[in-house]
């Protein structure tokens, strides 16, 4: 199936490296609104131009897209864009990834090198779990969340839309973290998070609530 990443940055290539493995994708082209010369290319793939070139890229075969995009929030508008379009959001697995055979993915979601989805979790739609994370058992990620590498979420723990957590951060059991959160990198979440706080710290202290919020699809 003919697929745009879109996105030409350092997400992007990650993601690019992961649907290597998948035979049943061809990725034929990025898609990234900077400005880029014409003879660029990302591993042989091309930088074809901005986000209008999507329509063009339909009438050539392409069907299906993934937002290699690590921003959440960018993130969030541009799948809600290709989904109004029409392409399928295709998911990137990597072949090193554990998923238990009962979690649930939602489309469009990216799971990293050696990272780990425990039983009855559920992934949602457009998620980053990212190299190395480990998502326990029952844990929930709602839509467009970014769990960075190394993190560990405890059993039960469920995760706002939105959210980012950084890199080697480690979440209790049964903690719910608010919706377009931020925990800083390497935390220790003993506590619940409310929406749109910023915490850091061992053990995670809110420091700031952020004025924006989800806008949710």
């Amino acid at each position: 199936m003919k697929t745009v990443i879109i996105g030409a940055g350092g997400h992007a290539r990650v993601v690019y490296e992961v649907l290597r493995y998948d035979k049943n994708i061809e990725v034929t082209a990025f898609v990234d609104n900077v400005t880029r010369g014409a003879d660029e290319a990302i591993m042989n793939i091309p930088i074809v131009g901005g986000h209008s070139v999507i329509p063009r890229l339909l009438k050539d075969g392409i069907r299906a897209a993934i937002v290699g995009v690590g921003d959440n929030h960018i993130r969030a508008d541009y799948f809600r864009k290709l989904a109004s379009m029409g392409l399928e959001l295709v998911k990137a697995i990597h072949p090193t990834a554990y998923i238990a055979y009962n979690a649930k993915i939602g489309e469009g979601t990216m799971v990293l090198a050696g990272s780990m989805i425990a039983t009855s979790a559920q992934v949602g739609k457009n998620v980053i779990v990212n190299t190395g994370a480990i998502i326990e058992h029952e844990d929930i990620l709602e839509d467009h969340v970014h769990i960075a590498s190394g993190v560990v979420l405890a059993g039960r723990v469920t995760v706002g839309e939105q959210t980012f957590i950084g890199a080697g951060s480690i979440v209790k059991e049964n903690i719910t973290i608010g919706m377009n959160a931020t925990v800083g990198a390497g935390s220790i979440v003993l506590a619940d998070i409310p929406d749109n706080a910023l915490a850091i710290g061992v053990p995670a202290r809110v420091i700031e609530i952020k004025e924006r919020t989800v806008v949710n699809e």
